[in-house]
């Protein structure tokens, strides 16, 4: 079944290099979408969230599709990695097209974005889940997964690094900033989406396929499928952790550029300085928390990283505007808090695969990426639209084309209060899940034993 579960360096690169595709495309659109339709485009922030909501929630039923689309593909090239290859460019031009402001009219601008971020949202869901459910697949070692999602999440930090810093270097210090964001902000589609297309199609190159499918006569209907995983026990507790853990990131990103230029009132020239800060500690901490959890293991790990991270989420509400060395150490802390919540939570997801396989027979990892990607991404549709609309609610005025506006003291300290409370409470409810779940390592490995004496 397996030929072996030991990655090279090179391969676990290669691997990690997609991921850093994936999240330069995930990472400026979780950070800057919102704001782009508020402050470059001129959008409202209750229509602004409406937007994001309606191409979110088309991303969770592509999710869906293209991981039943992948369990059930086989090619020379494998089940997932096709997807990779035909994926790269077109993934990259929708990308690029996100950022243009080619209307003035406010009515043409918003049917102009809910289109082109359902073209490029289905392109991304054309990639990333096959990308994704290809992990289970280089390896059914336990603390091999790790050791490969460990190099994941560096280099998916990294491509959040290069669309976070990317993005307002190119719009805020090569250009002007505010000035001149309607014409900066293409040409930073346009970088962008280079380098993630090449990251994707090294992925592609670099990687192989291990583990042989037993896909399926047995395989049902997507809706036996479906109710299938939610009967499993250990797939029900790790989706409340995921959807947690992941909408209080999303908060994070939709709400940190805000918080920068508002309510810390960081100069545009700094911008890109301290977008990087907490990504940059995210990277260089990412060995130290797969460390720990190689030895107390992912779920004790969790706990204690989620427990950790409420301290600088609670301390934005009070970071004083203009503190550089203060907001420096609290970014810095939200970065260590990031990367442990990130590692952690996409090396527990893969090994739901193999408890399932022990309970239905066939290994079914893009349907599994696929409802988690749905069901997660209904959840941060909701809530970040929630988030953008309750920014409008306490104050906050958008602003069109090149010209800023003065926000009010209620709309900055509503900023304050959605960053720091709304991702606080999401990590506090994936901890009470996560506390009920037992798929610890001695667990897995007595779940491969019993998969290999039906084989």
């Amino acid at each position: 079944m397996i030929n072996n579960n030991v990655l090279s360096k090179r391969e676990k690169i290669s691997y990690g290099l997609g991921d850093m595709g994936n999240n330069i495309a995930y990472g400026a659109v979780g950070f800057y979408f919102v704001f782009f339709l508020t402050d470059v485009a001129g959008i409202s922030p209750v229509w602004a969230g409406y937007i994001f909501m309606i191409v979110r929630m088309w991303n969770a039923v592509c999710d869906l599709f293209m991981g039943v689309l992948s369990d059930h593909t086989k090619t020379r090239f494998g089940r997932r990695r096709p997807f990779l290859l035909f994926g790269a460019i077109p993934l990259a031009v929708g990308f690029a097209l996100l950022w243009l402001v080619p209307f003035n009219e406010n009515a043409r601008l918003i049917i102009y974005y809910t289109l082109i971020g359902i073209v490029f949202n289905t392109l991304y869901s054309f990639v990333s889940i096959p990308y994704n459910a290809l992990l289970p697949e280089l390896s059914q070692d336990y603390n091999e997964r790790t050791s490969i999602s460990g190099y994941k999440m560096a280099f998916s930090f990294v491509g959040s690094l290069l669309s976070a810093m990317g993005v307002t270097f190119i719009v805020d210090t090569i250009y002007p900033g505010k000035s001149m964001y309607t014409q900066s902000f293409p040409v930073m589609g346009r970088v962008l989406a280079i380098i993630l297309a090449i990251s994707i199609l090294l992925a592609f190159a670099g990687t192989k396929e291990r583990v042989e499918s037993r896909v399926a006569e047995k395989q049902g209907s997507l809706w036996e499928n479906l109710k299938s995983l939610i009967k499993l026990r250990e797939f029900k507790l790790v989706l409340g952790v995921f959807i947690f853990n992941m909408v209080s990131f999303d908060i994070i990103m939709a709400l940190y550029i805000y918080f920068m230029k508002y309510a810390l009132e960081i100069s545009d020239s700094m911008s890109y300085i301290f977008m990087a800060v907490p990504l940059v500690a995210a990277v260089l901490v990412t060995p130290l928390w797969v460390g720990i959890s190689n030895k107390i293991g992912k779920q004790k790990t969790y706990v204690i990283s989620a427990i950790y991270f409420l301290i600088p989420l609670f301390a934005c509400m009070f970071i004083p505007a203009g503190n550089i060395p203060f907001t420096v150490f609290i970014t810095i802390l939200i970065g260590v808090g990031i990367s442990a919540s990130q590692v952690l939570i996409f090396s527990i997801l893969p090994d739901v695969v193999e408890v399932d396989e022990l309970k239905s027979g066939v290994r079914r990892e893009g349907i599994i990426y696929g409802a988690t990607m749905l069901l997660y991404k209904l959840s941060s549709a909701i809530t970040v639209a929630f988030v953008s609309a309750a920014m409008g609610w306490m104050g906050y005025a958008e602003s069109t084309g090149n010209s800023a506006v003065m926000q009010s003291a209620g709309a900055i300290f509503g900023i304050r209060l959605l960053m720091s409370c709304m991702p606080a409470l999401c990590l506090i409810l994936s901890v009470i899940f996560i506390r009920k779940l037992s798929l610890g390592k001695e667990n897995f490995e007595n779940v491969k034993k019993s998969i290999s004496k039906i084989q």
